[in-house]
């Protein structure tokens, strides 16, 4: 463009000046083009060359992994959201619209646990924790903003369990002020709110005494974010629904300890009372689901009856026996209602690779099958049943279906599309070993996509060893753990990429040091996801 004094200067000129000045532009404009052109092209070619260098040095676009500092595929995440990962005793946010690593502070003597990222990603929670002198964990509450960024400390008691965000606000709830005023169990006495970045005030108090020696167990928000359900126990359990507005409770479900559980799920214990009510979860066409802890047990690590009360009031039934301890995903619920549990099989035990099958609820009939195939195995298996000297492990006690047979595997780790339509889950082979599974074990696991609406299941190409694979916003990829650092792939075709490792000290990687229950791994507690 020539701009107003150029326009001045051509309308002054003569009719052929005017005809040889378009022209003498017109080649101006033709050779900045072509300049603009190459040194596209270089800056294209240098990217490409760059990038290659990256992959192989770990230069722009990778953290090489150090004594101190993580794996990260900086370029790899790149427009995938956000992602707090522990690694080296550190929390660490990857922030993928700007392509940075960032560690968060804990406090001298403190190790960082349980991130979580709110449901629109603009905060990031996540507890710093120690044993204190006497023995007592001590635990504190950080808030962030998602990009990692003004890290500061919410003040108040000592943090017993982080409650988790509201689905619909960026409020966090979490149970606190743990006292022991009657040995030998504490009482958890308060439920808070935090407000990000540290306004916090309690929601739930209670005041236990001899008489009646109440303790917050429990909670879980609604599906509206609206009411919070809390779990009490003492001479009585209580679920009891709380507005987060103010206002008094709605009671769901109420027992005595000398009365016998309406429904017939404790009968493996030898009795129907002293049952604790664990919320599993508050869910849309559901209701809200507990865990029956019975005959005066304080926990279930497998075969535990998920009870679901419907509506206040309504008599509790049997919806399946599942994994309890919250240790791996054994429940998975989306948004459009869909249901899916991690159910006991008939040769269910403690161990996690025996007798568990991935179902899915019907909310008509508050019934569960399994998924299709869910129990077969079918790929290589490099596991041998060596019984060592002198070591608690051994084979199996039962006859394994080969191969290909229904019966010869085990499924875990469910997990809904962003739309509830497609299920992703884990298969592996039954564990030949009781007690913890080997390493062979772990790395054989896959991951399969089961079609609600089509009915058909098919293997997502390229991953093994995969653990709790998590969707994509857009339901296009797949994070998952593999080998101690987690990975992103697509569901449909393309190379897995890996995103982030180590996520566990690597002495006690796939065994009893970092598992929580007979083959269990922590994974959920050591990432959070917010996807774009």
């Amino acid at each position: 463009m020539l701009g107003l004094h150029g326009m001045a200067v051509v309308e002054d000129v003569v009719a052929d000046d005017l005809e040889a000045l378009i022209e003498e532009a017109r080649r101006r404009a033709r050779r900045r083009r072509r300049r603009r052109a190459v040194v596209v092209a270089m800056l294209a070619l240098a990217a490409i060359v760059g990038g290659w260098l990256a992959g192989r040095s770990g230069g722009a676009g990778v953290e090489r992994e150090t004594a101190r500092l993580p794996f990260a595929n900086l370029r790899g995440f790149a427009g995938q959201g956000e992602l707090a990962f522990v690694s080296r005793d550190a929390l660490w946010l990857l922030d993928g619209t700007s392509g940075t690593l960032r560690r968060l502070p804990v406090p001298a003597g403190f190790t960082p646990n349980s991130p979580q990222l709110s449901p629109d990603g603009r905060w990031l929670a996540y507890l710093a924790e120690r044993s204190g002198p006497d023995g007592v964990e001590e635990s504190e509450v950080w808030v962030a903003h998602g990009d990692g960024t003004d890290t500061r400390m919410v003040t108040g008691p000592n943090v017993n369990r982080l409650v988790g965000w509201s689905p619909t606000a960026d409020v966090l709830a979490l149970t606190t002020d743990q006292t022991e005023p009657f040995p030998p169990y504490p009482a958890v006495t308060r439920l808070d709110l935090v407000a990000p970045p540290a306004l916090r005030r309690t929601l739930v108090r209670v005041s236990p005494t001899r008489a009646r020696p109440d303790s917050i167990w429990s909670a879980t928000w609604s599906p509206d974010g609206r009411q919070i359900a809390v779990s009490t126990v003492g001479t009585v359990t209580k679920v009891d629904a709380y507005p987060i507005a103010g206002g008094p409770p709605t009671t769901w479900f109420h027992i005595r300890n000398n009365q016998s559980f309406p429904v017939h799920t404790c009968s493996h214990c030898g009795g129907e009372k002293e049952v604790i009510a664990d919320l599993a979860g508050w869910w849309p066409k559901w209701g809200i689901g507990f865990w029956a802890y019975c005959c005066g047990a304080v926990h279930s690590n497998d075969g535990s009856p998920l009870a679901l009360i419907t509506e206040p009031g309504s008599r509790p039934r049997l919806l399946a026996r599942t994994l309890s301890d919250g240790v791996t995903d054994a429940v998975a619920a989306a948004a459009n209602g869909a249901l899916a549990v991690v159910a006991d099989g008939p040769n269910a035990g403690r161990e996690i690779g025996q007798g568990k099958t991935v179902e899915t609820c019907d909310a008509t009939t508050r019934t569960c099958m399994p998924v299709p195939g869910a129990t077969t195995w079918v790929g290589r298996n490099h596991q041998r049943c060596v019984i060592p000297r002198l070591t608690p492990q051994r084979c199996v006690g039962f006859v394994v279906a080969p191969p290909g047979q229904s019966g010869s595997g085990v499924s875990l780790d469910p997990s809904w599309s962003p739309l509830g339509g497609l299920l992703a889950y884990v298969r592996a082979p039954i564990a030949l070993t009781g007690g913890w599974p080997d390493a062979a074990w772990y790395a054989a696991h896959t991951v399969y996509v089961w079609n609600t609406r089509s009915g058909t299941t098919r293997r997502v190409t390229a991953v093994d060893g995969a653990n709790v694979p998590t969707w994509s916003a857009n339901g296009r990829d797949l994070l998952y753990v593999h080998d101690d650092g987690l990975w992103l792939a697509p569901i449909a075709r393309g190379t897995p990429i890996e995103i982030a490792h180590p996520l566990l000290p690597p002495s006690g990687l796939y065994s009893g040091f970092t598992n929580d229950f007979y083959g269990q791994i922590p994974w959920i507690h050591q990432f959070s996801w917010w996807a774009q």
